[in-house]
């Protein structure tokens, strides 16, 4: 019976240890400060916008679209057209 806590502690410390280093967003809050920042959008609009972009494109992808680093015109002209759609979806949340 110990022997079967054991492991099931072990993989539930697996589990956390995973989910909060591995699968948490990294650019979530500086996406929303970078917003808040700009002193155009509340900070709930931001944090709608965010959720809104988050939903479409991974951490790398919006790390990227930070940092301005877009690969062709194609791939920022959809970037411009989501970041658009999100800011008048969350322009009343």
């Amino acid at each position: 019976m110990a022997k079967i806590l054991l492991w099931i502690s072990a993989v539930l410390l697996a589990v956390f240890v995973i989910k909060t280093q591995y699968l948490t967003s990294k650019t979530y809050e500086p996406f929303v400060a970078g917003c808040v920042s700009s002193g155009n959008a509340s900070q709930e609009q931001c944090e709608c916008l965010s959720d809104y972009v988050h939903k479409r494109y991974s951490d790398l992808e919006v790390r990227a679209i930070m940092d301005n680093r877009l690969g062709d015109e194609l791939s920022q002209t959809k970037v411009e057209q989501d970041i658009r759609q999100g800011s008048q979806v969350c322009a009343n949340p």
